[in-house]
Formats: C-alpha cells, structure tokens, sequence
C-alpha cells in the first residue's frame, strides 16, 4: 500500500510539471550514480579522471561521490558546512579523491544560518524558514559563492556540478547565471515540497536555467532531482 500510495504521488507531481511545461527535453545515454538513496542521472560520455566534479551538500549520503570516483576516477570537491555532515564525514575512511570542505554555497560570501532539521536522526540543515510559526534552533556556518570556491581551487569551469541545499537552491541559481560560470551538467534538487516553498519559484528556476542554454535530461521518480545539460553540441529532439 506504502507503495503504491508513493508512485501516486509521484505521477500527480509529474502530470503537474508537465502541465506547467517542465518535462525532458533531450534523449541522452545516461547512466545512475549512487545508491537507491542517493542515485543521480548522469550523461557519462565526456566525464574522465580529470573532470571538474564539485558536490554540494553532502548531509550523510555521499553513495554518489563514491561511484563516481570508482567509475571515472574523477576527484569530488565536496563541501557542507552543517555540524550533522560535518561530523559524519570525518567519522568515515574516505578515499584520497573525496576532497570535502566545511562550507556552503550561498550567493554571498560569509556566514548564514542554518535551521536545525525537526528530528535529531536527520542531517537535512536549510537556510529557509521550512516549516511556517515553527521556532526552530538555527546554526551559524561558513558559506561562499560558487565563484568563490572556484578561484580558492583554481579551476575556470565544472563539467558537473551537483547541488542539494535544502532550499538554498534559489538564491544560488541567479548568482550562478549572473556571474556566467561555465557548468556543463547542472544536478539539482528543488524543495518546492516544503511548505514555505511554492512551486512557481521552482518554475522560475527552470525558466532561467533554459533561458541560459540549459536543457532538462532526466526527472527522478520522485520529480524533485532533475539532471541538466548545456552544451552547443547537443540539439534538441
């Protein structure tokens, strides 16, 4: 019943998204990176050992950094600046390509707080007010922008950028677009399924992601994790 109630909800955010014009865009060979719990769609064709990988908030899943270190040997910059993550990542025995930094992404640079999840076995830190009249305990942490973090380590692009930020997402689009950094695949969790977050601002995120030349290839089952491709070379179905 658990299960069939789930891919209920599934195809109704689905058929929502289609209606709203938000569907795949362009039939790629592609590939899944991760475990069940935290697998992402990738296009492998020009990923290899020197690719730009940069994954943003980790929480405690990091299945998908692991595979595709294994599977492209490709070193994963890493950052989440939240105590839960923190903690948990240096509880691990994490190969020498896993390359983690205590510090967010934002469309700043300095510090921001953090809202501390509702139960203590979560690692889900946002920066946005997720539930409405909630007074919940908030954590300063380190964050900066994505611009930033690339001139700290020297590289002038990303061919894959993965971002789960837990509403933070929003803000850190415009500031991505604006400062014209070139990310080749772009994949990102929305969180239009918090209660403070509509879903015409994930609408929005879209639009401007498809104004700057991206184009969607792959919606997860859940509709919340979606893969995107910029590249000139690709054309449209």
């Amino acid at each position: 019943m658990g299960r069939m109630i789930r891919s209920l909800k599934n195809n109704f955010r689905r058929r929502r998204l289609a209606s709203a014009g938000v569907d795949v865009e362009i039939n790629l060979e592609t590939i899944s990176c991760g475990d069940e719990d935290g697998a992402w769609t990738i296009f492998p064709a020009d990923l290899q050992s020197d690719s730009v990988v940069y994954s943003v908030g980790i929480g405690r899943e990091c299945s998908f950094d692991l595979d595709m270190i294994k599977r492209f040997g490709t070193q994963v910059h890493a950052f989440d600046p939240t105590p839960a993550s923190v903690e948990w990542v240096q509880s691990l025995d994490l190969p020498e390509e896993f390359l983690f930094q205590a510090v967010g992404l934002a469309n700043f640079d300095g510090t921001l707080d953090f809202y501390a999840p509702l139960k203590d076995s979560s690692a889900h830190y946002t920066p946005v007010a997720r539930y409405k009249k909630m007074d919940l305990e908030k954590t300063q942490a380190p964050v900066r922008k994505l611009g930033t973090l690339m001139r700290e380590l020297g590289h002038d692009h990303i061919d894959l950028l993965k971002i789960d930020i837990e509403g933070g997402e929003y803000a850190v689009i415009p500031d991505m677009l604006e400062s014209s950094i070139p990310v080749k695949q772009f994949l990102l969790e929305f969180h239009h399924n918090y209660t403070t977050i509509p879903l015409q601002k994930t609408l929005e995120a879209i639009q401007s992601l498809r104004k700057a030349g991206y184009q969607i290839f792959a919606i997860s089952e859940r509709t919340y994790e979606m893969s995107f491709i910029r590249d000139p070379n690709l054309e449209r179905p």
